[in-house]
């Protein structure tokens, strides 16, 4: 297992519209800042996220590409479980333990509070324990896995410039508390700094992490729009992690006019993408509601069973950016509403945290077999029919590609400059696909040695592909001059480049 952790401590436009995007809500590129002419690639990855970078395309599209959906892994099978499990969770690779840990929330309703975090561990991300860990009492008895009571609106995380003794933190919100920062040495036992640091309530679960590109901690809230669209998403900075937050918390993400009418978006699980310096990723959920006077009687199956009129279904859509301030949001369900091995899911919710390997990513979501205001499913369900914590699984990179035509197409970049002694692809071209490069200069002329009719045929699915024109991979000769780049593919799906030493 590769930990990024580590790697994300360490590491410290010119932008033309596609010729066709996949957005199915019509929404164009939200990134219109000019680049440098050219742009420092340097040997930074470049992902194809969307149209930053990209000059000129001819049938060739971006495309959302959704995870594979995997097992059931984590169901609500404890005592103080008695009422299933909240989509407010997180999971990360502790290094510092050499596990998994999933940070996760319970729900008792017979108990005061009725919710609490609770950590269970895995060493392999699909079989988890739920450790005895004696250190919260539920019950007259601290046999549980509970390690922080009343709390459900934060993530947990490693603190990269953390003192020992506050190597973990979680910033969580509560009506009565506003914002306030636990700290742990061990993710285990916690301290609560009795210093508010907001009045804010944000009544979802907040995504924080440590941005090592700017050298800040970034927050990312649920803020209130307007009546009409109650949930939606704020971003604040932060120096520290017990800094206080402003007051003001700038809209980053929210829904809008290409959305249906009563859909706001709910959590928003953004965080940095660890294998390239400019690409964040959020997993927004929309909420759509079922109380909207046009289609009302969607909500009468909840009320007849004495649920709520704040009622609704959930799924997961995919935003990206360069900066983490300005979001496209695709409106192509990354997790959508599905039936898993009987179980009719109608809220699904992918939470915090991505595990890298070699080739793929981890991520899981919090799903529901009833909708938001069928309040009673919690105590006329139990344990796997509540639903529970599903794994997903990631080609690394592969969040969006670009498409090209199977009859053919091609893709040509603004201008770079780079670093780095060969040219790797992340590509699949199926058995019946191809591609090949071309490396152009300034002027959009073909370089000699590094033509299309030199480019080695591309053909399969790889990785890390390293590119040859004729046999030879050495590019190092045009290292820090400007240079484009020249698909020509066909049948093929275009995640990444990068050029690395050989």
């Amino acid at each position: 297992m590769i930990n990024y952790a580590q790697v994300i401590h360490n590491k410290l436009c010119i932008s033309a519209i596609l010729a066709v995007l996949t957005l199915t809500g019509g929404q164009m590129n939200a990134f219109a800042e000019k680049s440098q002419v050219p742009y420092p690639l340097g040997s930074d990855k470049h992902l194809f996220i969307d149209n930053f970078l990209i000059e000129k395309t001819d049938k060739v599209i971006l495309t959302v590409n959704p995870p594979r959906r995997k097992e059931l892994v984590v169901i609500a099978d404890k005592p103080w479980e008695r009422n299933g499990i909240t989509s407010y969770c997180n999971v990360f690779w502790d290094d510092n333990y050499k596990e998994y840990r999933l940070y996760y929330v319970p729900i008792h309703l017979e108990s005061k509070p009725i919710y609490r975090l609770a950590l269970a561990t895995s060493k392999d991300g699909v079989h988890w324990e739920k450790p005895s860990l004696g250190v919260i009492e539920w019950r007259g008895s601290k046999d549980n896995n509970i390690v922080i009571d009343a709390q459900r609106e934060g993530t947990v995380m490693i603190d990269p410039n953390g003192a020992a003794d506050k190597r973990y933190v979680f910033l969580s919100t509560e009506p009565n508390l506003g914002a306030r920062l636990f700290t742990s040495p061990d993710g285990i036992h916690w301290t609560m700094d009795p210093k508010q640091i907001s009045t804010h309530h944000s009544d979802s679960q907040i995504s924080t992490f440590w941005d090592d590109r700017l050298g800040k901690y970034v927050h990312y809230p649920r803020v209130v729009v307007d009546e009409k669209r109650p949930r939606a998403v704020g971003r604040v900075e932060t120096s520290r992690m017990d800094e206080a937050w402003p007051g003001e918390k700038p809209l980053v993400i929210s829904a809008d006019d290409n959305d249906p009418i009563g859909v706001d978006l709910y959590t928003n699980s953004a965080q940095k993408y660890a294998l390239a310096r400019n690409v964040y990723v959020a997993f927004p959920t929309p909420y759509y509601h079922y109380n909207e006077e046009c289609r009302a009687y969607l909500n009468d199956p909840a009320l007849k069973l004495g649920g709520k009129r704040n009622d609704g279904v959930i799924e997961t859509q995919l935003a990206v950016s360069r900066d983490g301030k300005k979001w496209l949001r695709y409106r192509t369900p990354y997790v959508p509403l599905y039936n898993h091995e009987g179980l009719d899911l109608k809220v699904n919710m992918v939470f915090p945290g991505m595990i890298y390997h070699e080739n793929r990513i981890e991520q899981y979501f919090g799903g529901y077999a009833f909708t938001h205001g069928d309040t009673t499913a919690r105590t006329r369900l139990q344990a796997r029919e509540l639903g529970g914590i599903f794994r997903l699984e990631q080609r690394i990179d592969g969040f969006v590609s670009a498409d090209f035509d199977y009859k053919g197409g091609s893709l040509v970049t603004a201008p770079f400059t780079f670093t780095g002694g060969s040219l790797r692809l992340n590509v699949n071209t199926s058995a019946s696909g191809e591609g090949r490069v071309a490396i152009l200069d300034e002027t959009d002329k073909q370089i000699p040695g590094f033509t299309i009719k030199d480019c080695d045929y591309v053909n399969g699915d790889y990785p890390a592909k390293q590119i040859t024109w004729k046999g030879k991979s050495g590019v190092s000769s045009l290292a820090g001059k400007p240079v484009r780049l020249r698909f020509e593919m066909r049948g093929a799906k275009l995640y990444a480049f990068q050029f690395t030493q050989l």
